[in-house]
């Protein structure tokens, strides 16, 4: 699967739509938790875009967008602005409820997943390892599955999970205490969860924002490959 195929599995594993392929909602495993999509969701690779619009976007500023990004292809690296962004921030600047912009790159994992370290999988047998520090996930384990934790002291100190879910890929969430950030214990349960979803012939996809610099470094400690990169405006 070449990056621009990926991006769009990324696209559809991310968001739930209507019947027309407009975004309705984010895509938690658990409906609970799922919150409303964005407007606009625009990614790139290096060979172009995958755009996703949701359904309160009127067919002519959709219409509008697809123009502007059809005369602007992305021609820059993935940490570049692309060259269309300043069109389409005039075109969205009369819409007030489109406002907030945010993104990040993603990445893929290499075709040999570093080894986990000591994550263990969480499990009914265990679950009771995150009770009192991560108790969303005490009780909830099995739907943000696969999940991983290391642990330290009897307790889940930092944990993996699947944060989307699709039908031919996860996309993973990572969460570690603060007093327990810079011992590479993110890098662990990340590896952990990405090998037992490749194990159940899914794709693991890693994703961040451009402000999270921690985030970022797990992605090279482990040595993900970035395929791409997204904006979106709420």
């Amino acid at each position: 699967m070449d990056d621009h195929e990926l991006m769009r599995v990324r696209a559809d594993t991310a968001f739930t739509y209507d019947a027309h392929g407009r975004m309705l909602l984010s895509n938690e495993p658990r409906v609970p938790e799922r919150r409303p999509a964005p407007r606009l969701w625009l990614a790139w690779t290096p060979t172009g875009y995958v755009v996703r619009f949701g359904a309160t976007v009127s067919d002519a500023l959709a219409q509008q967008i697809e123009a502007i990004l059809e005369r602007r292809p992305p021609t820059g690296g993935l940490h570049a602005a692309p060259a269309a962004l300043p069109e389409l921030r005039a075109a969205l600047e009369p819409h007030a409820a489109i406002a907030r912009e945010e993104g990040g790159p993603a990445y893929r994992f290499p075709e040999t997943i570093a080894p986990a370290g000591d994550a263990v999988r969480l499990t009914e047998a265990n679950r009771t390892i995150a009770h009192q520090t991560f108790p969303w996930l005490y009780v909830e384990y099995a739907d943000w599955w696969p999940a991983f934790a290391v642990v330290r002291d009897g307790a889940a100190v930092s944990v993996c999970f699947s944060s989307r879910m699709g039908v031919r890929a996860c996309e993973a969430g990572v969460e570690t205490l603060p007093a327990f950030r810079g011992h590479g214990y993110a890098g662990a349960v990340t590896a952990a969860w990405a090998a037992a979803v490749r194990a159940a012939s899914l794709i693991p996809i890693y994703s961040t924002s451009w402000e999270n610099r921690a985030s970022q470094a797990v992605a090279r400690k482990l040595g993900l490959i970035p395929f791409g990169a997204n904006l979106s405006w709420a």
